[in-house]
């Protein structure tokens, strides 16, 4: 389990990586371009969210989105919070579906990340090698 948290971890991080770094300033455009590229491929129930919520506020998610993967990618590696980490990783992940219009038993990515984000949410995959199991610890 904690090599399943590590490696979310960094993948988490990765995908931050160039919404953080290089592109901060054109990542709100860049997720509405895709997003609206999108539109046919989401889910017909979920649309709304995105055309109603998502693209006209897109900097606030944008932004959000973006220190939230940081957020998950940093406390999964480090193996605090874990299971509150990897509960945010399975909404993130699953909202990515959502709007991909991924098909949840088709092979891919985002389904590995969705299963393995529920596993980590499920285990206490943070009590080996990581912060967690400082916390854990009874007081004297």
């Amino acid at each position: 389990m904690t090599i399943l948290r590590v490696y979310l971890g960094v993948a988490f991080l990765s995908a931050a990586s160039n919404k953080v770094f290089s592109w901060w300033a054109s990542w709100p455009q860049n997720m509405s371009h895709y997003l609206t590229s999108k539109l046919n491929d989401t889910y017909p129930f979920y649309r709304p969210v995105l055309t109603s919520l998502v693209l006209p506020h897109v900097g606030f998610f944008a932004h959000t989105i973006a220190m939230s993967e940081v957020a998950v990618g940093l406390s999964l590696l480090l193996g605090a919070g874990t299971r509150i980490a990897a509960a945010a990783g399975l909404v993130l992940i699953a909202n990515y579906m959502l709007a991909f219009g991924d098909i949840p038993w088709q092979p891919g990515e985002n389904q590995a990340f969705l299963s393995a984000s529920s596993s980590c949410s499920s285990q206490t995959g943070g009590r080996a090698f990581g912060i967690d199991h400082w916390l854990a610890r009874p007081r004297a």
